[in-house]
């Protein structure tokens, strides 16, 4: 074999072989904020530039207002696959007033990841750069959720009942529930579900006021967290007396039939771009553990059974409404 055949033939054979070299790689795009790694360039492209315009929509929403470019890019590593569960980790750390070193992992279908994985990552991150120090678990969970698509959000309601109905022991007391720094090690599905519920059931309390009830919600947040009281934050932007007759109304709502709120963020419904080549492996994000120092934000892998009949009554044991010691 000559070498000007060998050598064509050898450059015909890397044209066919380098694009599918480099789609197992992966590809990365970058905005002014994320930089994200992602199977194909066109879906980085489509993911950071998503995950841009939750960041602006998302604070306009929570705070009223856009939030500055952050001083260094947030990396995002996005595995995508039909089969994966839609979840999450996103770690970062506070230091003196300030946040910074972002990382993010996610992974679900290319549709879940962008209108509830990178909502609920982001919403994160925007509590954080508002509050500048951790925010109570629950709120954070319930408001990071409470922007997900609506089948998430079903999800959640349902799980919720079930819990209710079937072992009220696994769900938390209010007074212990504000009181909680970390996520529950061995039973945490119980706390997103009641913390959700709780941010939504305020979120609709919230809009019998002239302010907007996402701002309220946050202002009510930064007051309880800062003084500690929850009674006279309570008291004050939603004219419940404590944290007893906020458990009690809860309840009685959730009874009701739970009144869905519209969904708050405005996040295009796409779907995965034709040829995407997927990640489809699984991926443990509920097992990693962050760098020295880092805080984890979300450590859950959402894998929610959608079986569970939300139309049954709910036999809520009285014990559990008025098991809130009052101080």
């Amino acid at each position: 074999m000559d070498a000007p055949f060998f050598r064509n033939s050898f450059l015909r054979h890397l044209a066919v072989l380098l694009p599918l070299l480099l789609s197992a790689m992966g590809a990365s795009y970058e905005t002014a904020n994320f930089t994200v790694h992602a199977p194909t360039v066109e879906s980085a492209q489509q993911f950071a530039e998503t995950a841009e315009q939750c960041r602006r929509n998302l604070a306009l929403l929570w705070l009223g207002t856009t939030l500055p470019d952050w001083s260094a890019k947030c990396p995002v590593k996005v595995h995508a696959g039909k089969d994966l569960g839609a979840g999450g980790r996103t770690s970062f750390v506070f230091e003196n007033g300030e946040v910074f070193d972002w990382e993010m992992e996610i992974q679900g279908s290319h549709e879940r990841i962008l209108d509830s994985v990178l909502p609920h990552e982001i919403t994160h991150m925007i509590l954080a750069s508002h509050f500048r120090k951790p925010v109570p678990r629950w709120l954070d969970e319930g408001m990071a959720t409470s922007v997900e698509h609506q089948s998430e959000k079903a999800n959640y309601r349902r799980m919720l009942r079930h819990f209710l109905q079937s072992n009220v022991q696994r769900c938390f007391p209010l007074n212990r529930m504000v009181a909680m720094k970390e996520y529950p090690s061995a039973d945490p599905m119980p706390f997103y579900a009641q913390g959700f519920s709780l941010v939504e059931y305020l979120l609709e309390m919230g809009q019998q006021y002239d302010e907007h009830e996402h701002r309220r919600l946050v202002r009510f947040a930064q007051s309880a967290s800062q003084t500690g009281d929850w009674q006279s934050a309570l008291q004050e932007y939603y004219g419940i007396p404590n944290l007893g007759e906020l458990q009690l109304s809860w309840i009685s709502w959730v009874d009701s039939g739970l009144s869905a709120l519209p969904m708050a963020a405005d996040v295009p419904n796409v779907a995965s771009p034709d040829g995407e080549a997927t990640a489809n492996v699984p991926v443990a994000l509920t097992s990693a553990r962050p760098p020295s120092g880092k805080s984890v934000y979300d450590r859950r892998v959402k894998t929610i059974p959608t079986q569970w009949n939300d139309e049954k009554a709910i036999a809520i044991p009285v014990s559990f409404g008025r098991d809130v010691v009052v101080r």
